[in-house]
């Protein structure tokens, strides 16, 4: 698997890019969709298979696009353990995805930083985020999950010069 240091020198376009929102809403945004994935834990949906859910729907998403590289905001949970925890899981499948696609770790953007780049306010709440994708990328994302993955991509893209 390649070094973080070696994750810069790749040569990517706008193409081998997806950017996460991970969360049991993961928002994801790329040239090749954008959404929010659902991986709320029921039988009727995933036979309370969550974590399988998760896997299988990153991994096909990377294989069926050929995305090179994963973008995703940091952990930050604000002192909710059910969130840490639920969160560490999903970025440890993440990981294990990655690893076994032969892909760099991801690159993981911290919250304020991203929300600060986006509105200019570190504190931003979730309508300023929806918005603020609305006034600088003309984007309409359906919640603010998505809206945190558009974020997210505009910022790698633009911190890298990838194009």
């Amino acid at each position: 698997m390649a070094s973080r240091e070696s994750v810069s020198e790749l040569i990517l376009n706008k193409s081998d890019l997806l950017a996460l929102d991970i969360a049991t809403h993961t928002g994801y945004y790329s040239t090749h969709g954008f959404g929010t994935w659902n991986f709320t834990e029921s039988k009727k949906r995933n036979n309370n298979k969550q974590h399988q859910d998760f896997r299988n729907t990153i991994l096909g998403f990377i294989q069926d696009h050929g995305i090179k590289q994963i973008v995703a905001e940091d952990i930050n949970v604000n002192n909710h353990f059910s969130d840490m925890r639920k969160l560490s899981e999903f970025r440890g499948i993440l990981f294990e995805v990655c690893d076994e696609l032969n892909l760099p770790e991801p690159a993981f953007i911290n919250v304020a930083t991203l929300k600060k780049w986006a509105t200019g306010n570190g504190r931003a709440k979730k309508p300023e985020m929806i918005q603020a994708c609305i006034d600088r990328y003309k984007f309409y994302p359906g919640d603010d999950n998505a809206a945190d993955a558009c974020h997210l991509y505009h910022y790698y893209i633009r911190k890298f010069r990838i194009t």
